[in-house]
């Protein structure tokens, strides 16, 4: 890497992390995710872009490098095994169970069972997954391998473009875990069915899951990672099966993430007003609240603005749908009533397949 190219580096990446501090940078930084819009817009089948971590990153690089001046990028490559890892599901493959351009597809399916829960506190977390992968998910495991494997090359590439690598790596609760893997209606009975079991097994799972996230972080040199958070929404959880089965989990593993020095991106995606100001308990201006759209953003900023960075959340709907007029009208208020200073600018949850170019370019070129 050339001496202009680190400098660029260090300035975008001073940038984000005066933004994750509360600070108020030169501008807005702006970072953003995308998988199968990249594909679609390189014309690369989406079967061959979600199976060959190779083409993946490369795909990505290709099309985000040409849209803007990027501070950082929030996943560096892309596999769609990676949605068996945390969710415990089958999945239906462009090109396999699919169509080649069509957009992959988590299994509704109850393939976790109740006994399981017994199985992790007689054999451990660690054991338990890796023999539910090898009979129930084969060749997940090795997929995802392969796909680690690539990280490091994927990272270098992203750099020499002049590209922050902000939070490459995802991590989540035992919840998430059980919920794919129980199918969400089972596991919601499980909680009022055998409540004191389904926590045994969450506690179990835990200290494996923190080891793991420590491991990944160092081995890697992390900026920040996701700690992601989809079911776990307070819109689908009473209040008391929230505060026994979700935040304490999660304040474990940012606390993790802190420690080893990475920023822990919370990615939560559905509605989580009910539960912002639960948030305030977590360090101050170490963290990143990245939201989809369904969590009202500027009650975020109302109630989180001074203890938490904000990262978000130009809706995939406008992208998709809207103009580059609208996209940069939205954006140019979110920077002015989010931000300016503890503010990231990004999609909300991820770019969709079908957005339109020139207003993703809108969507990047708003903080400049």
């Amino acid at each position: 890497m050339d001496a202009a190219t680190q400098r660029l580096l260090e300035e975008k990446e001073r940038r984000i992390r005066d933004a994750v501090a509360l600070k108020t940078p030169d501008r807005v930084p702006i970072v953003p995710l995308g998988d199968a819009f990249t594909a679609r817009q390189a014309g690369v089948k989406v079967s061959d872009f979600c199976t060959d971590p190779q083409i993946a990153y490369r795909t990505m690089i290709e099309v985000f490098s040409g849209l803007g001046e990027l501070d950082g990028i929030q996943h560096a490559n892309y596999n769609v095994h990676l949605l068996s890892t945390i969710w415990l599901s089958r999945l239906k493959i462009p090109g396999r169970d699919l169509g080649e351009n069509d957009a992959w597809q988590v299994e509704e399916i109850e393939l976790m069972t109740p006994e399981d829960y017994d199985a992790i506190l007689d054999e451990g977390f660690g054991p338990w997954l890796e023999r539910y992968f090898a009979e129930r998910l084969p060749g997940t495991a090795e997929a995802f391998a392969a796909f680690v494997a690539t990280l490091p090359d994927a990272f270098a590439a992203w750099r020499e473009k002049g590209i922050v690598v902000f939070s490459p790596v995802l991590a989540t609760v035992p919840y998430e875990y059980f919920c794919g893997g129980r199918s969400m209606q089972q596991f919601m009975l499980d909680m009022h069915r055998r409540p004191d079991k389904v926590q045994a097994a969450m506690d179990a799972a835990l200290p494996f899951l923190k080891e793991q996230m420590r491991q990944v972080i160092r081995g890697l040199s992390l900026m920040g990672l996701w700690i992601g958070g989809w079911r776990t929404a307070s819109e689908f959880l009473s209040p008391r099966l929230w505060e026994r089965f979700v935040f304490p989990y999660y304040k474990e593993l940012v606390d993790v993430a802190i420690e080893e020095g990475a920023i822990p991106v919370l990615h939560f995606d559905a509605d989580w007003t009910r539960d912002l100001e639960r948030l305030l308990e977590l360090p101050k201006g170490k963290c990143v609240l990245s939201l989809d759209g369904k969590t009202d953003i500027f009650k975020a900023k109302e109630i989180l603005g001074d203890h938490m960075c904000i990262m978000g959340d130009v809706p995939p709907r406008m992208l998709s749908l809207g103009t580059p007029a609208e996209v940069t009208a939205y954006c140019k208020r979110l920077i002015n009533e989010v931000g300016p200073g503890g503010f990231i600018l990004a999609q909300g949850c991820c770019i969709p397949p079908d957005a339109k170019y020139e207003n993703v370019k809108a969507m990047i070129d708003s903080v400049q």
